[in-house]
C-alpha cells in the first residue's frame, strides 16, 4: 500500500512538474496549452479530441447545456438527411429515448475520430445511453462525454431557410457536389433499402449544383 501510494505521489508530481513548465513559457498560456495540444495530436490526434470533449463536457459542465452547433450534411442518413442539408445541434443535458444524437469516439490507438448518429434506444443509472447507429442499426452503449450533441432539426436543401443559411457557412458548392457525387457511388455500391430513390434525390441535387 506504501509503494502504491508513493507510485501515486510520483504520477502527481510529474504532472504538476509539467504543468509549472508550461505555465513558465513565455507565449501567454492558452498559447502554450495550445502548442502542448498540437505537438500532441502530431501522433495521437485521437486522444487529444477526446479528452479536450471530455474536458469540455464534465469540468464545464454548466457551460454545455447553454451550447448548439450547425453543420452540413455530408452524408446520407436514411430518412433522417441527405448530403447538403443543414443539421441544427443542440447539447443536451441528458438525452431521452427517441432523440437522435451525433457521438464521436476514437479507435484502439486513438489516433483517428469518428462520428456517426445514433437514435437513443434507453438511457442507463450511470449516464450513460444505448443507441442504435441510423445508417447501420447497430447498438452501442455510449457515455455522456461521446455525444457530441442532439440533433434538433434539418434543413432541407434548396429551402428558402437553407437559401437564407448555406451562404453564411463558407462552404464551397463545389465541395458540396464532390460529396453528393461520392455518395451517389457509395448507394450505388450498396444494397439499402430504398438506394433508388435517395439516388434519384441525390442526383436531383447534383444538378443544380454543377
Amino acid at each position: 500500500m506504501e509503494e502504491a501510494t508513493q507510485t501515486e505521489a510520483g504520477v502527481v508530481e510529474a504532472y504538476e512538474r509539467l504543468a509549472r513548465e508550461v505555465l513558465s513559457r513565455p507565449e501567454s498560456i492558452p498559447s502554450a496549452i495550445h502548442n502542448l495540444l498540437l505537438k500532441l495530436a502530431e501522433t495521437h490526434p485521437g486522444a487529444v479530441y477526446w479528452i479536450v470533449r471530455k474536458f469540455y463536457q464534465e469540468y464545464l459542465r454548466l457551460y454545455v447545456s447553454d451550447t448548439g452547433y450547425i453543420g452540413i450534411a455530408d452524408r446520407y442518413e436514411p430518412d433522417l438527411m441527405y448530403p447538403g442539408d443543414i443539421a441544427l445541434y443542440m447539447v443536451p443535458e441528458s438525452p431521452q429515448p427517441g432523440d437522435v444524437v451525433q457521438i464521436t469516439f476514437t479507435d484502439k490507438d486513438e489516433v483517428s475520430v469518428y462520428v456517426i448518429h445514433g437514435r437513443v434506444i434507453e438511457c442507463n443509472e450511470d449516464r450513460s445511453i444505448q443507441v442504435a447507429d441510423t445508417s447501420t442499426g447497430e447498438d452501442y452503449r455510449v457515455v455522456d462525454w461521446n455525444v457530441l450533441g442532439k440533433l434538433v432539426k434539418v434543413i432541407p436543401f434548396g429551402s428558402d431557410e437553407w437559401q437564407e443559411l448555406f451562404p453564411a457557412s463558407g462552404v464551397p458548392k463545389e465541395w458540396l457536389a464532390t460529396s453528393v457525387e461520392e455518395n451517389i457511388r457509395s448507394i450505388q455500391e450498396s444494397d439499402i433499402p430504398g438506394k433508388d430513390g435517395a439516388i434519384a434525390e441525390l442526383k436531383s441535387r447534383l444538378a443544380k449544383l454543377v
